[in-house]
């Protein structure tokens, strides 16, 4: 992809941020924020380097974590992103964190891919873990299941680690080799989804995110989940890498549009 076209992608990414910045979305509309104090959405971070892989993982634990109205999609896969934000200026209003989140693939809300017939599947929150309180307090006002925990990545001569440990304990991880060129460039939107739980009703939400990014070559991915045999999640352990990226990429957290209550 030729620089210009970069260059538009990321502008209309900005303007698409700034003309929603003073709003927050609620039963799929937009209204005016509320909490004064509260950090506004959306949020922009940009030039993440991100370890994303999709894995294959037993069907029946992946329809566990859904709420009503959301169903495991068919290729009964798990996508994992392990990355770190160490420059706030990085960021809209996050500052430096650390992250590591786990979905489910979801059937009937693909995604669009800039340039591709077909987008990636909906991917479903079932599993958070963020450095930051700032960051833990915006995303679970909006249904994403977010816990402390801290993620380290290390690249030393094409040789990729990365670790989240929750507890000072180690939970997941991920090893990698990885080239030092990009070789491809993408974007599109990602369809993720949460759940809002209340006292008389749950509310499914959706947050349809905007990404541009760039990546290098990654072989030979493995992932080990190590936390203990009763977490909910390590019924998810992979059972075989399906694909996975070493990835810069720019993003939006956007507002939650809720979907359908239960």
């Amino acid at each position: 992809m030729k620089s210009g076209r970069i260059t538009a992608l990321f502008a209309a990414l900005l303007l698409a941020v700034f003309t929603a910045a003073s709003c927050v979305t609620t039963n799929g509309g937009m209204v005016a924020q509320e909490d004064k104090d509260a950090l506004p959405g959306p949020q922009l971070v940009t030039h993440a380097w991100m370890l994303i892989t999709g894995f294959k993982a037993d069907p029946e634990a992946i329809k566990s974590m859904l709420p009503p109205g959301l169903e495991p999609h068919p290729d009964g896969k798990c996508v994992l992103n392990m990355y770190t934000v160490p420059n706030p200026q990085l960021t809209s209003g996050f500052g430096a964190y650390t992250l590591t989140y786990l979905t489910v693939e979801i059937a009937g809300h693909d995604s669009y891919t800039m340039g591709a017939p077909t987008g990636y599947p909906g991917r479903y929150f079932v599993a958070y873990f963020n450095s930051s309180p700032v960051m833990r307090e915006f995303t679970k006002g909006v249904g994403i299941p977010a816990e402390p925990g801290m993620t380290t990545i290390n690249v030393k001569n094409g040789k990729l680690k990365a670790v989240l440990e929750v507890g000072g304990k180690p939970f997941i991880e991920a090893t990698a080799n990885v080239g030092e060129e990009f070789v491809g460039t993408g974007g599109g939107h990602l369809n993720y989804f949460g759940l809002i739980r209340g006292s008389r009703k749950n509310q499914v939400v959706k947050y349809p995110i905007p990404w541009v990014g760039s990546f290098v070559k990654t072989e030979n991915v493995d992932v080990k989940f190590l936390m203990p045999e009763d977490h909910p999640i390590h019924k998810l352990s992979p059972k075989s890498v399906d694909w996975s990226v070493w990835m810069n990429g720019s993003f939006v957290y956007p507002q939650h549009q809720v979907i359908h209550e239960y």
